[in-house]
């Protein structure tokens, strides 16, 4: 160890002895999020007391949850268990680490049980224990009985929030639910999540005013969570039309989110949209300057190379890479099929992307029709467009698609092929789905044309 590390060391060794200034540090590093100077901190109060509970079980939360080495967490759990075999805080940290690390759910549901049997008041113990019996046993009802045994002893704002949560998402009984979101906000003004879902209950009820005035009271707290992002920005722009509203909840939201990448892109739309193209080209630059791996983000970056900078080259990139982590996206297909097909030229290899699209959205008629188009257009291959057209299943169509189809492989029959009978034939098709005078003209029309021919 050299000089500066020995002596930073002994000045740690004074802290740790004097209680007041040892809270001030532990509070300085965890808001720095410094935790491999905590877990010094932590050791040298094992050093002088190896038997203190309370920096086991912090070593033991800093291992699982920051540096996710669940074999030392769980090491210094069971040390603690050692000293207090009736340590509930223990058990529950334990349940949480079997429950992630080894996803042994059994052994992790017994683990929570042990830990509110030993402490009534452990509130985290029952909301892990009512997730785990919804996520992973599927059983709504036990879950909810957990709720309601942990709010005999805990008048607290997280369990009738998630009491409601039960409620409204699970048994669908939006009063109840409500009163309980209402109580949780009584006791706690800044729960956030209590708020979110009092704001989606208000959407579902379509009583805008009060969700939006619900959202910003949520907004307005130290925590915001991405849930009340999305729900808030959406009902700005969907309801209000208040861009300038969502630009604002965006921009708050890269302050607590300065990672997330889905935020600058975002930004840049909206301002793209309101024409401040400045503002849009910055946003977008500050986007392209991530390594992407959310496809909303990606695509969203790829059609603002395009439509601001005009770089189908560009774009392409966010396009591919979006095919890369999800081969079925059927916006990045299309937009692909199109830069093989009009930038390129290369026909073939546009071709098998529309017919990629083609297979995956049975009832897309469009992409049916750019199909059928391509091969008319630049096979010259008539027969195929119509053997492609007719192999289209309607079962996924409705019928004024159906009728659409029947006029697109009549339109073929009698402009490529010059085949009148096979042309009528699906014109009158159409019309017996749907009557419409521009069909019953053209059928007439034909009608008249055979008959001045055979004349």
């Amino acid at each position: 160890m050299d000089v500066g590390n020995k002596k930073k060391m002994e000045n740690l060794r004074e802290v740790v002895l004097n209680p007041e200034a040892l809270h001030q540090l532990i509070e300085t590093l965890d808001e720095k999020e410094d935790y491999e100077e905590l877990i010094k901190v932590y050791e040298l109060l094992l050093e002088n007391n190896p038997q203190d509970i309370n920096a086991l079980i912090e070593l033991a939360i800093i291992y699982a949850d920051n540096f996710h080495n669940y074999d030392k967490a769980n090491d210094y759990l069971n040390q603690v268990l050692n000293i207090d075999p009736n340590n509930a805080e223990a058990y529950f940290h334990k349940g949480r680490i079997i429950e992630k690390w080894k996803e042994d759910y059994e052994e992790a549901r017994n683990n929570y049980l042990k830990a509110i049997a030993l402490d009534n008041h452990l509130v985290d113990g029952y909301l892990n224990l009512s997730w785990l019996y919804l996520e992973h046993f599927n059983d709504v009802n036990t879950s909810y009985i957990v709720i309601q045994e942990g709010l005999k002893y805990n008048e607290d704002s997280n369990l009738y929030t998630q009491l409601a949560y039960i409620e409204y998402h699970k048994y669908h009984e939006l009063a109840k639910a409500q009163e309980h979101l209402t109580k949780a906000i009584e006791l706690d003004s800044e729960n956030d999540l209590a708020y979110i879902y009092l704001g989606q209950i208000y959407l579902d009820e379509n009583q805008f005013d009060q969700a939006k005035d619900t959202f910003a009271k949520a907004f307005s707290l130290p925590n915001i969570n991405e849930v009340l992002i999305h729900e808030y920005s959406r009902l700005l722009i969907l309801v209000y039309r208040d861009i300038d509203g969502a630009i604002e909840v965006f921009k708050k939201a890269i302050e607590h989110f300065p990672d997330n990448v889905i935020y600058y892109a975002y930004l840049a739309n909206l301002y793209f949209i309101t024409g401040n193209t400045y503002q849009a080209k910055y946003y977008l630059r500050e986007a392209e300057n991530f390594t992407i791996d959310d496809q909303e983000a990606l695509l969203m970056i790829g059609y603002l190379k395009v439509m601001m900078d005009n770089d189908k080259e560009g774009a392409l990139m966010y396009f591919e890479k979006v095919i890369e982590l999800n081969p079925t996206n059927i916006n990045a297909l299309s937009f692909i099929g199109f830069y093989n097909l009009v930038n390129t030229k290369e026909v073939d290899k546009a071709l098998e992307y529309f017919k990629k699209i083609a297979s995956l959205s049975h009832d897309n008629l469009a992409v049916h029709f750019i199909i059928a188009q391509i091969y008319l257009q630049h096979y010259n291959h008539v027969q195929k467009a119509i053997d492609h057209l007719l192999s289209v299943d309607t079962s996924h169509l409705d019928v004024q698609e159906i009728c659409q189809l029947y006029f697109l492989i009549g339109n073929i029959f009698e402009k490529f092929e010059r085949n009148n009978h096979k042309a009528l034939e699906y014109y009158e098709k159409a019309y017996q789905l749907k009557p419409d005078k521009y069909l019953e003209d053209i059928i007439n029309r034909l009608y008249e044309l055979d008959k001045t021919l055979i004349n």
